[in-house]
């Protein structure tokens, strides 16, 4: 079992107030947790955004012995129904799992997502307004990096006024114990090994267009969204990163690193 997110006095004692006030397990930027119930046991996903968060919420679903109303949001159907709300519901639970990727892998996939293929992009492209004062549509994933990421992490760490995808994967989780923790590319294994393959929905990658686009990096999300909708491609990851921009993200997302190289074979520098 790992325990990858312990809390530090003050986050103990905000938890321990909250929970006497009857508010929220978690604190701002924890992930949601949802569970389902399949042949009489719990399974517990911890719900990262980027991070097979469309596969959890559909198997979550698909696995629910309650039926979506029509006009109802998926986030609002699993948080009525689904979300973990004490640590008695995640100790009842078989396995507690997380799925965790590459941070290059996260942020990369954000800015394709969000920035040129412009699906949900509406906090994120506020907050990137509020941040930078800057029209998000002319941003270039340089400057997303430079001018939203960079601020955002002054402190080391992202605070909970911040978009969610943005967050570490670290910062995300409840101070409790996972027994499965994966790569997302090992999602489907994990599912066929904890007897949930079954639910497994039928999906296509968000980003399987992606193709080389020279120094994409230093295009607008402007020019580049004009070009997914003319061809249905976006930039692959090679074509977003340089040196330098490789190097600055692996820096502000190096708690992922010290947490979950060892799984994705990536060292601390």
């Amino acid at each position: 079992m790992s325990t990858l997110n312990a809390d530090n006095r003050l986050a103990a004692g905000l938890r321990d107030v909250k929970r006497l006030a009857g508010r929220s397990l978690y604190l701002p930027t924890e992930a949601p947790h949802f569970q389902v119930q399949v042949n009489g046991e719990w399974f517990v996903f911890c719900a990262i955004h980027k991070n097979a968060s469309s596969s959890i919420r559909a198997l979550i679903e698909a696995g629910s012995s309650r039926e979506r109303e029509a006009g109802e949001s998926i986030f609002r159907f699993l948080s009525l129904n689904h979300l973990v709300r004490s640590r008695k519901e995640v100790k009842r639970a078989r396995h507690v799992m997380v799925f965790v990727r590459p941070p290059l892998d996260r942020v990369v996939s954000c800015f394709q997502n969000k920035f040129i293929q412009r699906k949900g992009n509406r906090t994120i492209f506020a907050d990137f307004k509020q941040v930078t004062g800057a029209d998000p549509a002319q941003a270039t994933f340089e400057r997303f990096v430079h001018d939203y990421l960079r601020p955002c992490f002054g402190g080391g760490k992202v605070n909970r006024h911040r978009d969610r995808h943005i967050y570490t994967q670290q910062q995300q989780l409840l101070p409790v114990d996972y027994d499965v923790v994966a790569r997302v590319d090992q999602f489907d294994q994990v599912m066929n090994e904890a007897g949930l393959v079954q639910l497994l929905p039928g999906r296509t990658n968000s980003t399987s267009g992606a193709v080389e686009i020279p120094k994409a990096w230093s295009m607008s999300a402007e020019e580049l969204h004009a070009l997914y909708r003319e061809t249905g491609q976006t930039p692959d990851k090679a074509s977003l990163l340089n040196p330098a921009l490789v190097e600055e993200i692996n820096h502000h997302y190096r708690a992922d690193i010290h947490a979950f190289g060892h799984l994705l074979g990536e060292e601390e520098s």
